[in-house]
Formats: C-alpha cells, sequence, structure tokens
C-alpha cells in the first residue's frame, strides 16, 4: 500500500508542477503582450507612472492585509480539522485585518491628494486612490481566500484562479488602455483584484472555505498576539521595497527625466520576466527540501546540487538575452526603447548575484529565520536606494543598474558570511547523533 501511496503522491506532485508551468508561461505571455502595449500607447514615461502605482498597490495591499497572508496559510493549515479552532482563528482574523483594511481604506478616501502627490508626484490621479479605497475590502478578501484555499492544499484551484485572472487582467488592461489611455491601464491595475474577487469566491464556495459566522466570544487574544507578530516582520520587511522602488523611479525623473525612470523601469520588467523561471523552480524545489534539511551537510548539498543543475541553465539563458537584447526590445517595447540596451549588462550581473544569494536564504523562510530574513531585506532596500543616489551624478541612468550590481554583490557576501560553516568549510555527512542545523 505505501509504495503506491508514494507512487500516488509522485503523480500528484507531477501533475501540479506541470500545471503550475502552464500558468507560468501564460503569465509570461501576458506581461509580453501588456508591456508592448504599454510601450505602444503610454511610452516611457507612461511606464513610469504604471510602475509608480504598482509599488504603491504593493504598500496599501500590505497595510490592509496586516501583513498576516502567511499566517493565514500557518492557521488554516493547523485549524482546518477542527471546527471550533477554525472558527475561533477565522473570527480573530476578521476582526484584526478589519482594523487595518479600514484604516487603510479611509486613509485613501480622505488623503487622496497628498497619496497621489506621493505616488505620482502630482494629484491628477487622487481619483484613482478614492476607487481604491472603496474597493480595498474586496482586494483584502481575495487574498485571504486564496491563502486559505493554499492552507487547504487546493493548489490546482489556486493555480486556475491564477490563470484566469492572467486572461482576466489581458482583456481588462487592454480595452481600458486602448479606450482611455494611462487613466484607464491605471484603473486597470486597481480594479483587476476586485474583479478576480468573484472568481476567487466561487471556487472558495465551491471548496467549503467560505468564512464562518463571526462572534465575539470566539476571538482569542492569543492569536491576536501571533497575529501581530507576523504583522511586525511582514510589515517591515514587505513595505521596504516598494517604498525603495518608488523612491529610485522618483529620483531618477527628478534628477534626469521621466522618460529616463521608464527605460529603467523597461529593463526592470525585462529582468522580471526571466528571473520569473528560476523563481518558480526554486519555489516548487528547494522551499520543501530546505524545510526537510535536517543538519549543515544536508543544506550544503541541496545548495550546491541547486548551484550544479540549474544555473548552468540560468547562465546559458542570460547569455542569450544578452545577445538578443535589442530583438528583445523591439520584441517587447518598442524602438522609443532602444538606450535600455546600455541597462542589460549591469542589471545581469546583479541578478546573477541575487540568484546566488536568494538559494541560501531560502533557508530563511525554510527555517522560520526571521530576524534574519528582516534585517537582510532592510539592508537590500536601502542599499539599491542609496547607491543610486551617490552614483547618479557620476553615471546618470546607469547609476540604478551600476547600484543594483554592487548592492546584490553586497548581499550575496552578507548571505554567505551567515551560511558561512555550512558552505565555505568542508563539511562531514554527520551520523544520527548529530546536530540538527
Amino acid at each position: 500500500m505505501k509504495p503506491f501511496q508514494k507512487i500516488l503522491s509522485q503523480f500528484i506532485f507531477l501533475k501540479v508542477t506541470s500545471f503550475n508551468a502552464l500558468s507560468v508561461t501564460l503569465k509570461v505571455l501576458v506581461a509580453l503582450v501588456t508591456s508592448k502595449l504599454s510601450a505602444i500607447y503610454l511610452g516611457p514615461s507612461g511606464l513610469t507612472m504604471l510602475g509608480n502605482l504598482r509599488n504603491g498597490l504593493a504598500i496599501f495591499q500590505k497595510f490592509s492585509t496586516a501583513g498576516v497572508e502567511n499566517a493565514v496559510v500557518k492557521y488554516g493549515v493547523e485549524t482546518r480539522n477542527d471546527h471550533r479552532q477554525r472558527k475561533e482563528f477565522q473570527t480573530t482574523l476578521f476582526f484584526y485585518v478589519s482594523v487595518f483594511c479600514l484604516l487603510t481604506a479611509l486613509s485613501c478616501l480622505f488623503f487622496a491628494n497628498a497619496l497621489s502627490n506621493y505616488i505620482f508626484d502630482e494629484s491628477t490621479y487622487a481619483i484613482h486612490i478614492r476607487i481604491l479605497g472603496l474597493i480595498l475590502p474586496l482586494h483584502v478578501a481575495n487574498i485571504f481566500l486564496l491563502a486559505l484555499m493554499r492552507a487547504h492544499a487546493y493548489f490546482n484551484r489556486v493555480i486556475k484562479i491564477n490563470s484566469i485572472s492572467y486572461l482576466v487582467n489581458l482583456i481588462l488592461f487592454s480595452g481600458l488602455i486602448y479606450f482611455y489611455g494611462l487613466s484607464g491601464a491605471l484603473f486597470a491595475l486597481i480594479i483587476l483584484p476586485s474583479v478576480l474577487f468573484f472568481v476567487t469566491l466561487g471556487f472558495a464556495y465551491r471548496s467549503e472555505l467560505v468564512f464562518v459566522s463571526f462572534s465575539k466570544e470566539f476571538i482569542s487574544s492569543k492569536m491576536m498576539k501571533s497575529f501581530g507578530e507576523f504583522s511586525v516582520m511582514t510589515l517591515i520587511s514587505g513595505v521596504s521595497f516598494p517604498i525603495a522602488y518608488l523612491s529610485i523611479r522618483q529620483l531618477l525623473t527628478h534628477e534626469l527625466s521621466i522618460q529616463e525612470a521608464g527605460y529603467w523601469e523597461a529593463i526592470f520588467r525585462i529582468s522580471n520576466l526571466y528571473l520569473m523561471f528560476v523563481i518558480t523552480l526554486m519555489n516548487l524545489i528547494l522551499l520543501p527540501k530546505l524545510a526537510e534539511a535536517k543538519n549543515m551537510f544536508q543544506f550544503r548539498e541541496i545548495v550546491f546540487n541547486f548551484y550544479k543543475n540549474i544555473l548552468p541553465l540560468f547562465f546559458g539563458g542570460l547569455i542569450l538575452v544578452y545577445i538578443l537584447k535589442e530583438w528583445i526590445i523591439r520584441l517587447v517595447l518598442t524602438e522609443e526603447f532602444l538606450p535600455v540596451e546600455d541597462l542589460f549588462l549591469w542589471q545581469m550581473i546583479g541578478d546573477v548575484f541575487r540568484v546566488l544569494a536568494l538559494v541560501m536564504v531560502y533557508q530563511f523562510h525554510a527555517k522560520k529565520m526571521f530576524w534574519h530574513y528582516i534585517l537582510t531585506d532592510l539592508f537590500l532596500a536601502a542599499s539599491l536606494y542609496f547607491s543610486t543616489y551617490f552614483l547618479i551624478d557620476l553615471y546618470d541612468l546607469k547609476s540604478v543598474v551600476i547600484g543594483h550590481a554592487f548592492t546584490y554583490f553586497i548581499y550575496f557576501l552578507i548571505i554567505l558570511f551567515i551560511f558561512r560553516k555550512p558552505i565555505l568549510i568542508p563539511v562531514v555527512k554527520p551520523t544520527q547523533e548529530d546536530s540538527t542545523i
């Protein structure tokens, strides 16, 4: 019976992995089309504005969800077989997150002009911020329903929802950018999660995951405290990168021009596209293996196996992208973005060190090394901004990609220092009595 169960579990994993690969491919194709439409209809300056809004949305969503999405997955798994505990968890979650969501939504409604000035450097788009405030609860509900589905291991349904979201995004974005230009494109980014909420709700209802009835007597102070700890750690780390990227884009706009900020947004998007495949492999392969690793020898073996098997393919892909960079710019963007060619080399150098570091950084997630994760992320976000700030007078637009390469090189050295024992010092295969990592 056990061999049969093992074969069945492997088959299910293979099916989910293959399904996920198709979903990632669809995501890349949709990203290529939307990038092309943005380049045609909006140009570099419009791309800058879209990047600003994406960072703004990331900040709003982190605050409105209180940064407890991972906690939802954790407690969803732990309470899914106990009705009373599940009711306690969901009731506490509802009241806890409602406070954050309400405060964030009210901030969007009453401080729309100030927030528009901060994100876009002008108050013209205050109406977009107000609409976001009105529909923000749907954003939050969509995020948590997806988290609950992951907790209950409905992976195929989550992948289906993601695939539907890419197609809805394509239709919504294409229509609104064609008819309303930049304003329409911004609205598409804002309303997409709210539209997807109804899709997610349908799948969640079929999965019997719709929230149970709430009662104040089921609010748990212990769980509330745990949510608070998750909030502190996630918000510090999760908000730092959107703020850093938004600040870099504003720095480039003020010191150079909004067009040149758009060129950086373009190389940033291209970088994210080819990194998507590597990061997907890390999520599927690396994280589960690291979670199972019990000692330094196993950790070292997993890291070096990934380096040996995946990095040559990644390096080969980077070389191909660099050789075809002009063709890629013409395909993904337009001829107006050809100055982006000069940014490829330094961006890719930084991405190499980023991947080298991330392979080890996944150990932070696997072993819940929260403070290592938070402090290194804060360093990374701050260094990305300040390296650009100090180099911009010398290298103009190249300062941002040189800063990117420098920052990730230092980041890699820091991560290497943290894991110096298992990585740099030869490790003897331990016996069962040896201590765990």
